[in-house]
Parts: structure tokens; C-alpha cells; sequence
């Protein structure tokens, strides 16, 4: 599911977006709280992600605030323009309608869990079962793979751990977590041992975005700009030393 970095229209002026970041102080960011180890304010540098985009704004000398909100606000005062763009989420056709999205800046290795005392023992014994989604949460192409291909029915929690409850108590069969997360992290948020067994096989990659409204003046122009900037962090050797940092991190946790 990589996508391939194309850097669409290197020639483009920016002189209309440029002109008008010298009257803006500060740039807001949306972003959520709690998506290990994307966004994450107790991991390092608080995500993943947020260090890309980070770097990237830094490329295009833009001094931008970081807006942690709930992840359904974010996306909705994005929308409405109070924010300049939000991250990470996922692609799904109604955002597309509405959003601009840029290049992949991460990838998420979507796995399968069920409960640490659970009889499946096999992916393939989850075909037909019931599958546990947060409410909110966007069912991307990944997921909608593994839905299909197994046949699931969806069940609805309040959040992830909510779905993590359910698997547990059995009024769900299964829930879908990316791959960076082990079972023991969830001790500390579920106050129980071993509450899940997750399936070491990656089912899917499910990219993630920065996105921008369609109704943010000059939007157009700031992804471009935005999307320019990753690539020349790519280029230049930082992007990878970031990934490593974080891999690194990863491999210890």
C-alpha cells in the first residue's frame, strides 16, 4: 500500500502564501493525543508523527502551535478553518470531499487481537465473527480488507480500550490495533494482565495524512508547499534519521 512520492509542481510561487505568513504569528495544528507512537505526549519528541510534521513546517520556515484536541474536534475545527490543518488520520472518501490530503507521512501495520484467553488461535478462525471499532473511528481501506475478507460484523465501543473491554468479556470476538502496540502497554491502561493476545502477523499498512480544509484560504497552495517540504525532508537525509530515532525507540519498548 506504499503510495509513490511525487512532488507535483516544484515550480509553483508561493509569493501569495509567503505574503501571508509574515502577518501570521503563529500557524495552528490540530492533532489528537493517545495514538501511540504517532501522537503520543509520553513518548518521544510526542510522536512520530508530530516530529515529521514538525520538521516539515520547520523546512518552510513556519512556526506552528500544536492543538491537542479530541480527534473528532480536530477534524472539525480543521474543516471550519480555525486550524491551518490536522493529522494524523487516515484517507476515507467523505474526508476527501472535504480535505487535502498530502503525502503518507506515516504508515500504520494494522494487526489483529483478541483475548488473552480466547479459543482463536488462527486468523483464520475469526471469519464471521464480530469485530470491535471505536466510535468515530474511520474504517479505512485496511480495515475494510479485513472486514471483507473475513466477513466480520462490526460491534461499536466509546473508544479503543472500550473495545479492548468488550473483546475481553466476549460481546466482541476481535479488534484491530496497530502493530507498535505490545499487549503488556495496555496493562497500565486497562489495569488487568495480558487483557488481549495480538496476532504478530501485519494484516495490512494503512497510511497516515496531514490534511488540509478545501475551504482554508490558498489551501491548494499550502499543501503543495507542505508536501514540497517532506519530500525535501526525505531528500536530505533528516526524514530518515527520524524514522531510525523512532524505530529505535520502538525496538526498547
Amino acid at each position: 500500500m506504499y503510495c509513490l512520492l511525487l512532488c507535483l509542481g516544484m515550480n509553483i510561487s508561493y509569493a501569495q502564501v509567503e505574503s501571508k505568513d509574515e502577518a501570521v504569528q503563529l500557524i495552528k495544528i490540530a492533532t489528537g493525543e493517545s495514538y501511540f507512537p504517532f501522537v503520543d505526549s509520553s513518548f518521544l519528541l510526542g510522536g512520530w508523527s508530530k516530529a515529521l510534521v514538525e520538521a516539515t513546517f520547520s523546512l518552510m520556515s513556519v512556526e506552528v502551535s500544536f492543538e491537542i484536541l479530541p480527534w473528532d474536534r480536530g477534524l472539525k475545527w480543521t474543516q471550519e478553518a480555525k486550524s491551518l490543518g490536522a493529522f494524523p488520520y487516515i484517507a476515507s472518501k467523505q474526508r476527501s470531499e472535504k480535505f487535502l490530503y498530502s503525502l503518507p507521512i506515516n504508515f500504520v501495520p494494522v494487526r489483529l487481537y483478541v483475548a488473552s484467553d480466547s479459543a482463536f488461535n488462527r486468523i483464520e478462525d475469526i471469519q464471521g465473527k464480530r469485530l470491535c471499532i471505536p466510535h468515530g473511528y474511520s474504517i479505512g481501506k485496511a480495515e475494510q480488507t479485513v472486514i471483507d475478507q473475513f466477513a466480520m460484523t462490526i460491534n461499536r465501543a466509546k473508544d479503543g480500550i472500550g473495545c479492548v473491554g468488550q473483546v475481553q468479556r466476549g460481546w466482541s470476538d476481535a479488534g484491530l490495533t496497530n502493530g507498535y502496540i505490545q499487549a503488556i502497554k495496555l496493562r497500565h491502561q486497562t489495569e488487568t494482565e495480558d487483557p488481549i493476545r495480538i496476532f504478530p502477523q501485519a494484516l495490512s499498512s494503512e497510511p497516515l495524512y496531514f490534511l488540509i480544509s478545501k475551504s482554508y484560504p490558498d489551501a491548494q497552495l499550502w499543501m503543495d508547499r507542505f508536501n514540497q517540504a517532506f519530500v525535501q525532508l526525505a531528500q536530505n537525509g533528516q526524514k530518515q534519521q527520524i524514522d531510525q530515532l523512532f524505530l529505535a525507540a520502538l525496538s526498547k519498548q
